[in-house]
């Protein structure tokens, strides 16, 4: 799970990421990982049944065809993806302040979820995993769309809310009901401050009009400017560090 909170790129291509509004990638691969359950949603967006849980997007960069993967969270209700082998064109990296209807509050809510539950998916296993992952993308939905000042999945009263799928079986009744609770217990994390924004991991958007938007994790890049004090930073650790060894030459002769 060391991939979870990172685009796997070179340090480079996360440098570049830092200075630019958006990257252009070709999605050619899309899974649930570690798994799903199915739940039915209710918003204003969507009504039916959906898989739920983490994806994995795959693909390459169009700039320069270096690949990435990624894993993400459904922020669009408005849209599907499709699963398996795809060729989709028209996604964009862009930072999360850029998506539309994005607020201050929603990417911080959404930010001291992800960090905190991503940590949480990492160390579990199995049907655990499914599970917490599950969790983190109704608590997404959640903090998305609701309208209420209140957070809960399973209100039914609310704008956002999750019920069980009729014919549902009994393995995933189980899973959705934990998952559920696990969702509820997460937002009240981070609405009484438990969960706080960790300002070491910024969100992207991994954005489509025409497909589902994404949300992802990743570590936070120094702008330009600090990027430069690092570099002088360096220059004078290794210069110090060469002075230290010719030193120890001189000493030992």
């Amino acid at each position: 799970m060391n991939k979870v909170m990172a685009i796997a790129a070179a340090a480079g291509m996360m440098f570049a990421a830092s200075t630019a509004s958006a990257q252009a990638v070709k999605v050619t691969n899309v899974a649930f990982t570690p798994g799903s359950v199915t739940g039915s949603v209710h918003s204003s967006l969507l009504n039916g049944d959906v898989g739920v849980g983490q994806f994995e997007f795959k693909g390459n960069y169009v700039s320069n065809n270096a690949p990435f993967d990624i894993l993400t969270y459904c922020i669009d209700l408005a849209h599907s993806v499709s699963l398996g082998n795809v060729n989709y064109t028209n996604y964009t990296i862009i930072p999360i302040s850029s998506y539309a209807g994005m607020t201050t509050a929603k990417s911080n809510a959404l930010n001291a979820l992800l960090t905190n539950t991503t940590q949480l998916l990492g160390a579990a296993t199995g049907q655990n995993a499914i599970n917490i992952s599950a969790a983190t993308q109704m608590a997404v939905w959640e903090i998305m769309f609701e309208t209420q000042s209140a957070w809960s999945v399973t209100n039914s009263s609310s704008a956002f809310y999750m019920t069980t799928p009729g014919g549902s079986s009994q393995a995933n009744l189980t899973a959705l009901t934990s998952a559920e609770s696990l969702a509820n217990t997460y937002l009240s994390n981070v609405k009484n401050n438990v969960w706080t924004v960790n300002n070491g991991y910024d969100l992207k958007v991994l954005y489509s009009p025409t497909n589902q938007s994404q949300v992802f994790v990743t570590p936070s890049v120094p702008e330009p400017a600090t990027w430069g004090m690092l570099v002088i930073g360096f220059g004078l650790v290794g210069g110090a560090l060469r002075t230290r060894r010719r030193s120890g030459v001189i000493a030992a002769a």
